[in-house]
This record gives structure tokens, C-alpha cells and sequence, in this order.
């Protein structure tokens, strides 16, 4: 394993249990929506996180309203 330098991916962010998971806003700050890489969620590398980060923020636009 190498050290940070070297990494693709990390770990770290705001616990999952922390929102809805159906439209991703806070349980603790309303009107909060927390999206992609701002979420403790970890994915393999070739684009799975970026496709988080666009799904997730897409979701939370549309139901945020």
C-alpha cells in the first residue's frame, strides 16, 4: 500500500447515517442537502465516485425543491 501521495481514492466525510437516504438532506439541518464526496462513501476508482458526485447531486436538486 502506498502512503497519501499516491492515492486515487480516500476515505472520511459525513456519516451516511447523518442524512435521508432517499433525498440526502441532513437529519439534523434542514433545508441541508449533502452530496458526493462531502459523504463518507467510499467507491473503486474508474469514475464510480464521479458518478456518485453526479447522481447524488442531481438527486438532491431535483427532491430539494
Amino acid at each position: 500500500m502506498e502512503d497519501f501521495d499516491h492515492a486515487q481514492v480516500t476515505a472520511g466525510g459525513i456519516k451516511t447515517t447523518g442524512v435521508n437516504p432517499e433525498t440526502l438532506e441532513s437529519w439534523f439541518v434542514p433545508h441541508l442537502f449533502i452530496t458526493g464526496e462531502l459523504l463518507d462513501v467510499d467507491a473503486d476508482c474508474g469514475g464510480y465516485n464521479l458518478q456518485w458526485a453526479w447522481a447524488s447531486g442531481v438527486t438532491a436538486g431535483r427532491l430539494g425543491k
